[in-house]
């Protein structure tokens, strides 16, 4: 656990701690699985009254772990969503079967708090964004033209970061088995609220582990 909380590979921790590389897979999985279980216990909730949500959609195009012969990719969708009343923007991501609204509009009702302004781009199934009771108001950028709008100063850029900063994650493990994705979005939004250091990760995940596994 002391290698997870400082982000090593699992091949180095592997290698630090002189177990079987399986044995740091199966940990590091199930550490994902406190994270997750954390999330769904205390449930992720951006924005409010005078705050700003951006939303995004973004495809996570995949390479397996591992794979043997020609290299296959899969194309995963990302939906997302970040507060930009912190600095940097806390978000929340889930793993989409497709962008239509019927998709998208339950998941923006069950983690935006009411009275909150949404930003989006000029994506179709954004369209009715506005009519969702938490919605104060929504407002949208057509990128095609400009990344911020100059009359209105409605702009992404906030979630385009985090986009890119969650990618960046899953770049340094060199890629994930495309049914682990959603423990990995998990552990980077469990990180970014539990763990702003390694000395508050480990602290944290002890905790949550005695919380879920109590002796």
């Amino acid at each position: 656990m002391l290698w997870w909380s400082r982000e090593y590979p699992v091949t180095d921790a592997s290698r630090e701690a002189e177990v079987n590389p399986d044995t740091a897979v199966d940990v590091y999985g199930w550490l994902r699985d406190v994270c997750s279980t954390k999330l769904i216990s205390v449930p992720i909730v951006l924005g409010g009254p005078g705050k700003v949500v951006q939303i995004d959609e973004s495809l996570f195009r995949h390479k397996p772990k591992h794979h043997r012969g020609r290299a296959t990719r899969q194309e995963l969708w990302v939906f997302g969503m970040v507060d930009t009343s912190f600095q940097p923007s806390l978000g929340f991501m889930q793993l989409v079967p497709n962008r239509q609204a019927a998709t998208l509009y339950p998941i923006i009702q069950a983690h935006v708090a009411n009275g909150t302004t949404v930003y989006s781009n000029e994506w179709s199934a954004y369209r009715q964004v506005a009519s969702l009771p938490q919605v104060a108001a929504h407002q949208m950028v057509n990128h095609s033209v400009n990344f911020v709008d100059p009359a209105t100063g409605v702009h992404t850029q906030n979630i385009e970061s985090y986009w890119s900063r969650a990618k960046r994650k899953l770049k340094r493990m060199k890629g994930c088995h495309a049914e682990q994705l959603p423990s990995y979005l998990d552990e980077f939004m469990w990180r970014e609220r539990y763990g702003p250091s390694a000395r508050d990760v480990w602290f944290n995940i002890m905790h949550h582990i005695s919380e879920q596994y109590p002796v």
